[in-house]
């Protein structure tokens, strides 16, 4: 995420190989915030002032949305490794989507199961919970082919598979990480020249293009805020 309004954020890179990011915020003053594209899942919660409590499992996407942050909510949550998914909804289902759930006596009711509102500290533990009970399934096949490793199966074979499992084609996840590798190197300032080169564009045409799907901004606006942060 890009902006969350005015509060606090902070995030950290999980310790478990199913878990990629764990974060957490909370809203001081409202407003709208950027939610790129991504090959990964995440699932969500976000606590109101008043104490409704609501999970949200967002599905993998190649475009940018738009989310209205609430004043006084609280958000922590986790981005799941991309090859892994929730028994029974294969990650094309919910491509680009969001599915909100509210959570009632302190558990979500959700894909066949009944699962408890994990504090921030405890969403890792949390997660190998769900893959011990089988409601969070670890693709460990996907996860080699995901590092390069296609072999035992057809191409298309792994196609299927691959779809299924991260939700997007090989050749959409190939377009994120490029979108990702060219963000890190603008905000690390970079031109935008520069960070389509050395990130495989074929020219800054593209690495627009591509920001603005993905990014929901343009190499130059990205510049700016690194500009505007550093004064």
């Amino acid at each position: 995420m890009d902006e969350l309004g005015h509060g606090t954020w902070e995030s950290r890179a999980g310790s478990h190989p199913s878990v990629r990011t764990v974060w957490r915020a909370v809203v001081e003053v409202a407003g709208s915030y950027m939610y790129p594209g991504s090959q990964y899942w995440a699932i969500s919660f976000a606590r109101r002032p008043d104490g409704v409590t609501r999970v949200e499992i967002e599905g993998p996407s190649l475009a940018a949305r738009t989310v209205e942050s609430v004043e006084g909510e609280e958000y922590w949550g986790v981005e799941l490794a991309a090859h892994v998914m929730l028994r029974g909804a294969p990650k094309d289902s919910l491509l680009g989507g969001v599915v909100t759930i509210l959570a009632k006596d302190g558990a979500v009711a959700a894909f066949g199961g009944r699962w408890p509102v994990p504090a921030y500290d405890a969403l890792e533990e949390w997660v190998q919970d769900r893959i011990a009970d089988g409601a969070l399934v670890v693709d460990d096949e996907t996860a080699a082919a995901l590092a390069g490793d296609r072999t035992g199966a057809t191409a298309r074979t792994w196609q299927r598979r691959f779809r299924r499992t991260v939700g997007l084609t090989a050749a959409n996840v190939e377009q994120l990480k490029r979108a990702e590798h060219a963000f890190a190197l603008l905000q690390a300032g970079f031109t935008p020249p520069e960070a389509a080169a050395t990130a495989g564009f074929s020219d800054q045409s593209h690495l627009t293009r591509s920001l603005r799907l993905i990014r929901g901004r343009t190499p130059a606006s990205i510049l700016s805020a690194v500009r505007a942060r550093s004064e």
